[in-house]
């Protein structure tokens, strides 16, 4: 039974603001830390619970965040990028589940921690009209393959956005936003310990979610902060601009519309000619 675990950084409890979740943050450290325990405690949860194969995708900024040496051994991790698949990269119909851990809010959203989808630079992404985040972006292409999301950890608006996406998901609120970059958190051990138990859980009873699936051609709709940004966006073939700031991409399924979503992400974030 394999589980595949995809691990973001800003909805970890414990951390609350740019310090913890930048590279060159003061507490990014300390975050590495607390998030390399939480993915540790969804680990010994799905083991525990009977899984025989972890693959754990290490999906804040470019993937060096989790510490190899203090990941439990057991787990194969996805490291590095850039990848095809970005946060789900090695997703595919031999997974029984998929779990988030330390997951945040689509972008907008209020009193959500350190929200974005995938940059600052986006404003608001669609799939087939309807608004997502990283939650439902990870949560297609899982299903594409036929894999439910059966757990989701991160902050309260996290929960609540999974739990409108994906009826059913169990879910795990590990800290609740106060704003943008303050919330109210758990001790990290007391975390960790509901972590494995609600993971252990969400194998052991699974919750009657059904894969989030987008059958047929998929469209992409993606609305940027700045102008330059959609001029950049709009640079990918088969592309149209819809107005100023909006670019939409149509593909023959939820994998050639998120990769071109992944593209999108990667040009936006040049730093525009002057």
């Amino acid at each position: 039974m394999k589980i595949y675990i995809s691990a973001d950084i800003e909805g970890v409890g414990g951390v609350a603001r740019p310090e913890h979740s930048r590279v060159d943050g003061r507490e990014y450290p300390l975050a590495r830390r607390l998030m390399t325990s939480e993915v540790n405690a969804a680990i010994r949860g799905v083991f525990a619970a009977g899984a025989t194969e972890v693959t754990v995708s290490d999906s804040h900024n470019v993937g060096l965040n989790l510490l190899p040496e203090e990941l439990d051994e057991r787990a194969r991790l996805v490291m590095g990028s850039p990848r095809p698949l970005s946060m789900m990269h090695g997703i595919d119909e031999t997974f029984a589940a998929a779990m988030f851990v330390g997951y945040h809010a689509m972008g907008g959203t209020m009193n959500a921690s350190i929200v974005h989808t995938f940059t600052g630079r986006l404003q608001e992404v669609r799939l087939n009209g309807v608004k997502i985040g990283e939650i439902g972006l990870n949560a297609a292409l899982a299903g594409h393959f036929g894999v439910p999301v059966t757990f989701v950890a991160g902050d309260l608006a996290a929960c609540r956005e999974a739990e409108a996406l994906l009826p059913g998901v169990r879910t795990l609120a590990v800290k609740e936003a106060i704003g943008a970059y303050a919330a109210v958190c758990e001790h990290p051990a007391r975390t960790c310990r509901a972590i494995e138990a609600a993971a252990r859980e969400a194998l052991e009873s699974p919750p009657k979610v059904e894969p989030f699936v987008l059958k047929g051609d998929v469209e992409l709709t993606v609305r940027c902060t700045t102008a330059s940004g959609a001029d950049r966006a709009g640079m990918i073939p088969r592309t149209r601009r819809l107005d100023d700031l909006t670019v939409s991409y149509v593909g023959s399924d939820v994998v050639e519309a998120f990769q071109a979503f992944n593209t999108m992400s990667c040009l936006v974030e040049l730093v525009p000619f002057i």
